[in-house]
């Protein structure tokens, strides 16, 4: 176990910092590769990741062949739930919510019974999850989703997995079923997207990929975390939603109050979202992920624009080697038939397969040969010839009377959202149309320059990568990426919108026009950023030649997180350490790892209702295909393998707190103060929330006391609940108009004190220096009672208990059921957003669980679940933050002491021989004290001849044993 001081650097694991640390690995051309300005300092080690991805290999299951239902797997396996789970139609066919509790899904013949199908499905999903042995597995509705959990009940915060079970109809349109095969090859055969099965290394099926696949990931990251038994001081819910993709229309927020109703309310945009947030009111988590996207971490939406790049070739027509077609679709894979497929999916592709057709009626056979040779050797100097036997050849060149026809397949089907993973077909057939004209000498052709200019832009020095988020195009260095999280502004898809198997044209011969559609993706934060980046990359294609469509200043739609949230630095810090720990386990994306970096995407998340405690984990990994909404949707064995270690990795990495404490933010009924907002949904709390505070706690004023741990944090309120992604400016407003926290005009916020309260508690991790039995003795709290403080300006001020009342209800403490090295102590405090008048010690009718059913609604039925919302009267100790601000502030240092007891005692001796047969004994014994000072006892003796014996040192009785002069052993009697 890591043991560390109890003070100064007790879970000090929050590190924020500006600039580019030493450490930063370099990029292939020798430069550091761009780091992020928040950074986070990672609590999982690199032993404990080797567990972790041990007990993930031990439940993968995986099989070279199977077919969902045949017996040849274990269904308690990552595999084995991967195909039993899609072999449940859990297509999102739409449909409506019924108007009142407990809202039923319609079940009707246009949604082929959805009702049914999702109760079916999510029935099996309670079942594996208890058969898995998951200690909390909770559904409250047959047809809504289901949630299991890990960890010590008595944790306050939960970190949480929340995915969708479910798949949408863009899959299984009567085009798309036409294009799914069975296991044996066969086209169409009914019910062939929920047959799933596994060959060559794949795994097929409805949902495998989007969603249902991943979201059982997570279950099984979270099992892997359960069975590997290490430390974690939050709760970890893995919450199974089966509405993402479609499903009923969500009640309107009038139709949920008539059964529950909630302060502030609005509703989700996503049904699975609505159930959990709205409809049961569960927990908000701490921090959180959906699988539902790519990784290594997703902060929310991005704005597009399409402009086209065009140049007229017409002056080329009279001569040798012009362009008479240009084509670009889905590379080809020799024994895949179904790769075209991929082309259907929800987002487009970038060109992976290009064919450049041109007229060489003019050249002699001596510059034909010229030409194929250049092509030729360039393509062998990337390695892309020769061809591996059984493969498609990567570059094809082939004369056919007067006609040449270049053909590129870069085997590897990328998506447009993201550029940089992938190989693009056009760039790389332009690359070599260059190489070829220039062995011709034909550099008055705009095809040369128009072949020299996309080479520069996208392939300089025979790289990709970064050049598709605009690295050669003049952009100024420090727009490139948020500075924050490394997101890039702009990303680049050069015939970026592939959407079909038969290749798509971008040139015309009739008019010999080249026009290329470029999709960009912008996550830019203001206006003026984006107009400067924009300006350069038109600048840099007009400069090559190139006319380009407008541009405009497209800004990010939406942010789930804002960007410098350490939530999203823990997430991408982890999936580093996930790939580059093992690069040959992880051999793919760590090739990719210079280019990997947050990002926004194109559609909505989950994550989209969760506001800035959640982003989208997964499950696409870099260079891998996406396979979401289209037939024949797969992924690999292996895919599925490492992204649950990822996941798992994340997961583990945000159950740990972030600095010395951690706190339930709950509701109580105090005369004249609003609880109302004491609800994360309600609260920017998030990792890196609770600071460490030791620097704040004047030692002078400890009084003898041991310094254990001392916090600080500051918690804002949210304009409205977090059911929408607001931009980077609307972040940065704050509590301006426009801002994404609550306005200083709002009329109930100007006539109401508001109050959170909490309880807040305190880690506090074994030293190195503690044996097994001071420490027992400790935990024991045999070295004196555990004492809290505020410290507000120089005053410090004892939280004590009213004479007469319990302490019980004031304060609490638990034992870590996973680390035995670590005890946590808790008080609750009842913070106003006022000013501070001293501290009130208060006895409050409180809840943890805000499930409230609307009194209207039970005065004519029972109440569903009568075990939640329970009210219990606790202990609080009321004070004002010190300004009426829309926030929650600590004072100063809010902090934990004990007495500073001697908790270990280690002797020494020196013997001095005097004259005669004299000699002089000094024993010293060293005390060590619960702060990791140290103290001395020592006394002297003088003493004939043999020193050896029993003395007393103080209150120590010390055995010595000598020889002569030396010191033989000594220890404490």
């Amino acid at each position: 176990m890591r043991k560390k001081p109890l003070a100064l650097t007790l879970a000090m694991s929050l590190l924020l910092s500006t600039g580019v640390p030493a450490s930063a690995a370099a990029t292939g051309s020798g430069k550091k590769r761009f780091e992020p300005s928040v950074t986070y300092d990672l609590s999982v080690t690199d032993a404990e990741r080797d567990a972790i991805h041990a007990e993930v290999e031990a439940l993968a299951g995986r099989v070279n062949s199977a077919r969902a239902g045949d017996g040849s797997y274990d269904p308690l396996t990552l595999i084995g739930a991967m195909l039993d789970g899609s072999s449940y139609d859990s297509i999102s066919r739409g449909g409506t919510a019924a108007t009142a509790y407990p809202f039923p899904v319609s079940n009707t013949e246009a949604n082929q019974n959805e009702y049914d199908r999702k109760v079916a499905k999510l029935a099996w999903v309670v079942k594996l999850a208890t058969d898995l042995g998951f200690p909390v597995v909770v559904q409250r509705q047959p047809d809504k989703y289901v949630y299991a959990e890990i960890g010590d009940p008595d944790a306050p915060e939960m970190v949480m997995a929340l995915s969708h079970l479910d798949s949408p109809t863009a899959s299984v349109t009567a085009a798309q079923l036409a294009r799914w095969r069975d296991a044996d090859g066969n086209l169409g055969t009914p019910g062939a997207y929920h047959s799933p099965y596994i060959q060559d290394g794949w795994v097929y099926g409805a949902g495998i990929q989007d969603d249902s696949g991943p979201t059982l990931a997570t279950l099984l990251a979270a099992k892997a975390l359960l069975e590997a038994g290490l430390p974690i001081d939050r709760r970890i819910r893995i919450v199974m939603g089966i509405y993402e993709d479609g499903g009923p229309g969500t009640p309107s927020t009038t139709n949920t109050a008539t059964f529950q109703s909630i302060p502030y309310n609005s509703n989700p945009t996503f049904y699975d979202n609505w159930a959990y947030k709205n409809l049961n009111r569960e927990e908000m988590p701490i921090a959180a992920y959906t699988s539902d996207s790519r990784f290594p971490v997703i902060v929310g939406n991005s704005g597009a624009v399409t402009p086209a790049v065009s140049m007229s070739l017409a002056a080329d027509s009279a001569k040798a080697f012009r362009l008479t077609g240009a084509t670009a679709g889905v590379t080809l894979r020799e024994c895949d038939p179904t790769l075209k497929d991929i082309a259907y999916g929800s987002t487009t592709q970038v060109a992976s397969r290009a064919i450049f057709t041109l007229d060489v009626a003019g050249a002699s056979s001596a510059e034909r040969r010229r030409f194929v040779s250049a092509i030729t050797d360039a393509a062998k100097s990337k390695r892309w010839l020769p061809a591996a036997r059984h493969t498609t050849p990567k570059v094809q060149t082939t004369i056919t009377g007067d006609s040449l026809t270049l053909e590129v397949n870069t085997d590897v089907a990328m998506e447009m959202p993201t550029p940089q993973y992938g190989k693009n077909a056009v760039v790389w057939g332009m690359y070599l149309l260059s190489k070829g004209l220039g062995a011709v000498r034909a550099s008055d052709m705009q095809l040369k320059k128009a072949a020299d200019g996309i080479a520069d832009l996208f392939f300089r020095d025979g790289v990709e990568g970064e050049a598709y988020i605009g690295k050669y195009m003049g952009i100024p260095a420090n727009l490139l990426r948020n500075p924050s999280n490394g997101t890039p502004n702009l990303t680049f898809a050069l015939m970026g919108g592939i959407n079909s198997e038969t290749p798509t044209s971008f040139y015309t011969d009739a008019t010999g026009t080249l026009s290329m559609p470029m999709f960009v993706r912008s996550m830019h934060v203001t206006a003026a950023d984006s107009s400067q980046a924009t300006a350069a990359v038109t600048a840099a294609f007009q400069a090559k030649g190139f006319t380009i469509g407008d541009l405009g200043s497209p800004v990010g739609a939406g942010l789930y997180v804002d960007h410098d949230n350490p939530l999203t630095a823990l997430q991408f810090g982890s999936y580093r350490a996930s790939v580059e720990g093992n690069p040959k386990e992880f051999a793919d994306p760590n090739a990719l790892k210079d280019v990997v970096y947050p990002q926004g995407t194109t559609g909505g998340t989950l994550a989209s209702s969760f506001r800035n405690k959640m982003t989208a984990f997964g499950a696409v990994i870099p260079g891998n295909e996406r396979w979401w909404h289209t037939a024949n949707e797969r992924m690999k064995v292996d895919s599925a393998v490492q992204m649950t270690k990822i996941m798992a990795d994340g997961m583990l990495e945000m159950a740990r707190y972030s600095g010395p404490a951690g706190a339930k933010f709950m509701w109580a009924d105090m005369p004249g103060l609003n609880a109302d907002r004491s609800d994360l949904d309600l609260l920017d709390v998030t990792i890196g929330t609770f600071k460490d505070a030791t620097a704040a706690v004047d030692k002078r004023q400890l009084d003898g006391q041991a310094l254990l741990a001392a916090t600080s944090f500051n918690v804002p309120m949210w304009n409205v609940r977090g059911n929408s992604a607001p931009t980077a400016a609307a972040f940065a407003l704050g509590h301006a108009p426009g801002g994404v926290y609550l306005p200083l005009t709002d009329a109930e916020y100007l006539n109401s004190t508001y109050v959170a309260p909490m309880r807040l508690e305190f880690k506090v991790e074994r030293p190195g220096y503690l044996s097994d039995a001071a420490w027992a003795t400790f935990r024991a709290g045999g070295y004196g009672d555990f004492q809290f403080n505020i410290r507000v300006g120089d005053q410090v001020v004892p939280l004590a208990v009213p004479a007469g009342q319990s302490a019980d209800k004031y304060f609490s403490s638990r034992v870590s059921a996973t680390n035995p090295d670590a005890i946590y102590l808790s008080v609750n405090l009842a913070i106003t957003d006022a000013p501070y008048t001293g501290v009130q010690p208060v006895l409050a009718d409180s809840k943890t669980d805000l499930y409230t059913v609307n009194p209207t609604y039970l005065a004519a039925n029972p109440d569903p679940f009568p075990g939640r919302g329970a009210v219990e009267q606790r202990g609080f100790f009321q004070f004002g933050d010190g300004q009426k601000n829309a926030e929650f502030s600590s004072p100063d240092a809010v902090y934990v002491t004990v007495a500073n007891a001697v908790v270990g005692a280690k002797p020494s001796a020196v013997v001095k021989k005097l004259r005669g047969n004299t000699n002089e004994l000094t024993i010293t014994v060293k005390r060590t004290h619960v702060d990791g000072s140290t103290s001395p006892v020592a006394a002297t003796f003088t003493i004939r001849n043999n020193a050896a014996g029993t003395y007393q040192v103080g209150d120590y009785r010390v055995y010595v044993d000598t020889k002569g002069n030396q010191v033989r052993s000594i220890h404490l009697g």
